[in-house]
């Protein structure tokens, strides 16, 4: 539960905000993308065996950068979410020497979000519980307010999305207008 509410609050102010006041690119973003993140988010939820989470992932993209994703996966049978940022970590082969490290203001910007900033052995981390019912909005926001903010994700981008439990069906998502 407080990790839920770790969510909620990481997420208060730009879910509170009007479309007005959100920054263009954010509001841009959420407009052409939040439905297609809740979609995938929802069927993954549904989706397997509650007690594995192989296979129960979104991974999100920007195009043309390696190290600029957000990915996300439920575990503990759907009462967590675990999501990872790009770290740079992952890049070098496994023993040799870091050739990458994000900027500092990608570093900045997913620490506001609530993830760790220690990528010296992984990815950016953060887990949260999930609310009964699960509030998939939030969830999607979240991932794209991190690939805003962190990497530079815009709505005229075409993200590219790995779900292999998700394939596209209607969904309770709220569009963005």
């Amino acid at each position: 539960m407080r990790r839920a509410l770790i969510l909620a609050a990481a997420l208060a102010p730009f879910l509170a905000q009007p479309a007005a006041a959100m920054s263009k690119s954010f509001h841009a973003l959420l407009e052409v993308y939040r439905c297609e993140v809740v979609h995938r988010l929802e069927q993954i939820y549904v989706a397997g065996d509650p007690a594995s989470t192989r296979d129960r992932y979104i991974a999100v993209s920007v195009p043309g950068r390696a190290q600029a994703y957000v990915q996300c996966m439920f575990h503990d049978r759907e009462s967590k979410l675990y999501c990872e940022a790009a770290s740079g970590f992952y890049l070098a082969k496994k023993g040799a020497p870091r050739t990458f490290h994000q900027p500092p203001q990608t570093i900045a910007a997913l620490a506001r979000l609530g993830f760790s900033t220690d990528d010296s052995a992984s990815n950016f981390k953060v887990d949260f519980d999930v609310a009964d019912p699960p509030e998939f909005n939030a969830m999607a926001d979240f991932i794209l307010r991190a690939l805003h903010d962190g990497y530079g994700a815009r709505g005229n981008m075409n993200l590219r999305f790995n779900a292999p439990f998700a394939p596209r069906a209607p969904s309770t998502c709220v569009p963005v207008s």
